[in-house]
């Protein structure tokens, strides 16, 4: 089959901007800014580092604003290839006419229950028990919300320039919280957080064999989300939707992501199994402020890794938090039923009130990061 790769990625570069246009109030404002940068780069093929100029930067945000105005009220288009038409979100469809040509493409529904398309050059495919993971490089289109691994069903993208630009925004937005851990993370790499600030353009090659080798770990935390099965798939998006950009939206997923993680299967089960010291670091590092209320113990036990190496002591922290991440799933799905009762608004206060203002978090706290 012939492909017009142009048309196709105008195609789908137009439901990314349409997905945008009511996307601002999902994110919090730091989180926005920081995505509206790095769409701009994107666009404009600079790499994590280079940094444009800040008039420059204005103007293009407020073009961007009057376009997303212009088509806030637009319906997403169906994606025609080959003179065959799909509906956007038929991903098996889609993709089963691409692969042969090197393409792979993203549609689903993320965090806050905003829709995320993207389209990519596929660079390497294989299966981890009965998983389809697509490891792309080059990206033709996308929108806002970019995560360096996401999964729809049983397939799993892995994203690599989401990954470059991930770790580049850790190393230059680093919070206190997370300096030991980030740089724990690149010694292994014999890398030093200062000097990749300062000289990233020597070391940007270096930087990229990071961020491919840390992307092959990354995907775990998708397979442990498989395997994990405290939430019913429809009692989750149930959850989610019923609660979306709200603080019980943000705490459900955090505790969702912990069960992925500590599964035995997923992301630090995995850690923990082949003894990865770059990827501990880069775990601890990388974690919420959110998720690491919920999630303590590993910030305890990297305390005590670090100063003693023990590697039982990142399984115990990991099946301790794993305990009580199930404890507060539990608690999250009666609650929640109990609202079908009793109504949204009671259970919303009765989450926030027993749940999530007992970890330190505010109720007013709003956004996703």
């Amino acid at each position: 089959m012939s492909i017009d790769v142009i048309e196709l990625t105008r195609q789908v570069q137009r439901n990314c901007d349409i997905a945008d246009a009511a996307s601002g109030g999902v994110f919090s404002l730091c989180g926005f800014l920081l995505r509206l940068r790095d769409f701009y780069k994107w666009e404009h093929e600079l790499l994590p580092w280079q940094e444009p100029e800040p008039a420059t930067l204005l103007e293009w945000v407020e073009a961007r604003e009057e376009m997303w105005a212009e088509i806030a009220e637009d319906a997403f288009q169906p994606i025609t290839i080959g003179g065959e038409t799909f509906e956007a979100f038929d991903l098996d469809a889609i993709n089963s006419r691409l692969r042969p040509s090197g393409l792979v493409y993203g549609a689903g529904y993320v965090a806050g229950m905003k829709p995320s398309f993207f389209l990519a050059e596929l660079i390497e495919s294989h299966r981890v028990d009965g998983l389809r993971v697509d490891t792309v490089n080059r990206e033709l289109a996308r929108d806002l919300f970019v995560t360096p691994a996401m999964r729809q069903g049983q397939q799993i993208f892995a994203r690599r320039p989401a990954m470059l630009f991930f770790l580049w925004d850790q190393i230059l937005e680093m919070r206190p919280s997370a300096k030991t851990a980030l740089s724990f993370a690149f010694q292994e790499y014999g890398l030093d957080i200062e000097t990749l600030r300062r000289s990233p353009k020597d070391l940007g090659p270096r930087l990229h064999d990071v961020a491919a080798t840390e992307l092959e770990t990354w995907v775990h935390h998708e397979i442990g989300e498989v395997r994990e099965d405290a939430f019913d798939g429809l009692l989750w998006q149930e959850i989610v939707s019923t609660y979306a950009t709200s603080p019980v939206e943000i705490f459900a997923r955090v505790v969702k992501d912990v069960l992925a993680d500590t599964h035995s299967e997923g992301l630090l089960g995995h850690i923990v199994q082949h003894r990865l010291k770059s990827s501990l670091g880069f775990f601890v590092a990388l974690m919420r402020s959110f998720t690491r209320l919920v999630f303590p113990e590993i910030l305890e036990g990297f305390a005590q890794f670090t100063a003693g190496g023990d590697w039982a002591v990142i399984e115990e922290a990991r099946r301790r938090g794993r305990t009580k991440a199930l404890g507060l799933a539990q608690a999250l799905i009666e609650l929640h039923e109990g609202g079908r009762r009793r109504g949204v608004d009671w259970a919303r206060e009765q989450i926030v009130a027993t749940l999530i203002e007992p970890l330190g978090v505010p109720s007013a706290s709003r956004g996703i990061h």
